[in-house]
């Protein structure tokens, strides 16, 4: 058995905390010490016998490589130039597959965002299911609901498993009309052949099929990834797995899956993750927060002190760059909100002020005109490229650790509270050469302080 981890979401529905460059999947969002997607292939490896298949998009590839280095488990990175949904990820995993000689492996599909507890409970329904999908069998796993929840999908299913239908998202009083008639939550797990699967895509969806294929066979290994044909994938239909395939096919089976499971995609369902830390008046108060008089209010606070007198159904999240407050009746106008941001190019909606590479991350403290100060972590043994800004200064300051500095034809360590200068259109690197973290306080000064002014001449990852 395959497991295939979809990671490509952008978890636009959990902004400010979740943004395009770092989405949900990549954060701890349940108090535990590992990240969703960490915690989708500690469930994978304990499943399946094989090393997982990730799937994710181009742009998250050192935060896969990081995630999974971390986890401590094996694994290989399939990069997307883009999302196109889950049914293009899906057939490319079948691909993959097949190429590797196992065109009847069974490929079980987890999805990157979700929580599953426990193990146990995931495990006994992927065995029950196990025969009806060697057999060819899309099988789909149903959670018994615990209220009539718009969100999420719905699997009408006979006694013997034999699913009816799909029913996607449907309103609270249709929702009620489905649970009285016996429908389970659609988890979004599923379990089929690889064969399978590129049969059912090829008959049901041949543009996508055949966008995908030619993709993977003009493929290219990149470090530890492997990246798909960008033009030939961007042919392919953007559509779900369910409407791509699911809804057409007739030999579907749905397993009872008996577990807490959550989807974390919305602040409610992230809400209702933390509900038993609510007050007795169903305020739910995350980080500093002072609440007077305040009723059905969800607070997600960060560094600061958050307080509020009065509020009700209110949800109030807030981010170094970014404060969102919200009426909790009326989630559904947050959508165009986003998209407001991205037709102005907020970068708010792209990135955290702590942006991820694969050396470690820096943040921004300050800016202003002329001027922009940030802090960089340097990860034991990891480097910057060699590089030169045409338009600026730095000056670096070690704030903890020792820093290897390369500036020009010269190259030195500088120890805590040692700084240096590197001038405009100097040649220079900043290298972790030890086995412990380094912090730098870096100072940039010039008339043009964005990303845009690195030109590279060496670097050990690949970026140009």
């Amino acid at each position: 058995m395959q497991a295939v981890i979809l990671a490509g979401g952008t978890g636009s529905r959990l902004w400010p905390l979740s943004r395009q460059h770092y989405p949900k999947q990549f954060l701890t969002l349940d108090g535990s010490q590992a990240s969703l997607l960490q915690q989708c292939l500690q469930r994978a490896a304990q499943l399946c016998h094989r090393p997982a298949l990730l799937i994710g998009q181009d742009e998250h590839r050192f935060l896969l490589a990081q995630q999974l280095q971390e986890s401590g488990l094996e694994g290989q990175i399939i990069l997307e130039p883009e999302g196109r949904n889950t049914a293009a990820s899906l057939t490319l995993a079948a691909l993959a597959c097949t190429e590797n000689g196992a065109a009847d492996e069974l490929l079980l599909v987890l999805p990157a965002d979700q929580r599953i507890r426990p193990i146990e409970a995931l495990a006994k329904a992927v065995d029950s299911a196990t025969s009806a999908a060697h057999e060819g069998a899309f099988c789909v796993f149903g959670l018994p609901p615990c209220r009539p929840e718009t969100g999420y999908g719905y699997i009408l299913a006979q006694t013997d498993g034999r699913v009816e239908r799909f029913v996607e998202k449907p309103d609270v009083d249709t929702a009620a009309e489905l649970i009285s008639a016996g429908a389970l939550w659609n988890s979004g797990l599923l379990l089929c052949r690889a064969d399978r699967w590129l049969n059912a895509v090829q008959q049901c969806q041949p543009a996508l099929h055949d966008a995908c294929r030619r993709a993977w066979q003009q493929k290219q290994r990149d470090l530890d990834f492997i990246r798909v044909q960008p033009d030939a994938f961007r042919q392919s239909p953007s559509i779900s797995i369910d409407y791509a395939v699911l809804e057409h096919e007739s030999h579907r089976h749905c397993t009872r899956l008996d577990a807490d499971w959550q989807d974390l995609g919305s602040w409610e369902a992230l809400a209702k993750l933390h509900d038993h830390q609510s007050d007795e008046r169903g305020c739910l108060k995350l980080g500093d927060t002072l609440l007077e008089g305040c009723a059905d209010t969800l607070v997600f606070g960060d560094k600061r002190l958050i307080a509020g007198v009065g509020l009700d159904r209110l949800l109030v999240v807030d981010t170094p760059d970014a404060l969102l407050l919200a009426n909790r009746d009326h989630m559904d106008r947050l959508a165009p909100l986003l998209q407001r941001l991205n037709d102005q190019q907020r970068r708010e909606l792209r990135l955290h002020p702590r942006v991820y590479r694969p050396w470690g991350w820096h943040e921004v403290l300050s800016e202003g005109l002329g001027f922009k100060v940030k802090i960089l972590h340097i990860k034991p043994g990891e480097s910057l490229s060699l590089q030169r800004h045409e338009h600026r200064t730095e000056h670096w300051i070690v704030l903890s650790g020792t820093a290897r500095i390369t500036r020009s034809d010269q190259c030195f360590d500088l120890g805590a509270n040692a700084s240096t200068f590197i001038a405009r259109g100097e040649r220079h690197r900043l290298q972790n050469a030890t086995d412990q973290e380094l912090l730098i306080l870096e100072v940039q000064s010039g008339e043009r302080l964005d990303e845009e002014d690195i030109e590279r001449f060496e670097d050990r990852y690949g970026r140009t």
